[in-house]
């Protein structure tokens, strides 16, 4: 079942290739939930680097996976093309509410995306009842042809 309100011409701005705070690309693209974010280039803190510096360098930042989850059955599965992000919602203009997963901490937040312009969005995480947030900006990734 698709959602309606997301299909929107507004909501496409969405779709495309983002660079993330730390230098990750997260793809959004349209899904049966509405929009779904997906890792399509790995890229982490450097101080989660320099702690784990051995095993990031024996198999490839690329490669790395989802140490942090919560749930040790999936701490196995690659970050690379790993589903971050799940709007399902339009909440008010040019502002979209979901999912978020952070693969720093393992955890998934109530998350809403805001289009700042067609070449920016602000992403924001909260947690405990939405009583403490984390926003990052992200910005467009314009592929050279």
């Amino acid at each position: 079942r698709r959602s309606s309100d997301l299909a929107s011409a507004q909501s496409l701005m969405l779709v495309g290739t983002w660079l993330t705070d730390v230098q990750s690309h997260v793809e959004i693209k349209q899904c049966e939930e509405g929009l779904c974010g997906y890792i399509t280039k790995v890229a982490i803190r450097e101080e989660l680097y320099n702690e784990n510096k051995q095993e990031i360098n024996r198999i490839g930042i690329q490669n790395a996976f989802d140490y942090f989850n919560k749930d040790p059955k999936l701490r196995s599965r690659r970050l690379l093309d790993l589903q971050i992000l799940t709007l399902d919602k339009k909440v008010a203009d040019s502002i979209y509410s979901g999912v978020v997963y952070n693969p720093e901490d393992g955890k998934s937040y109530s998350g809403k995306m805001e289009i700042i312009n067609k070449d920016q969005i602000r992403v924001t995480g909260c947690a405990y009842f939405k009583l403490i947030c984390r926003s990052e900006d992200w910005f467009r990734v314009i592929e050279s042809e």
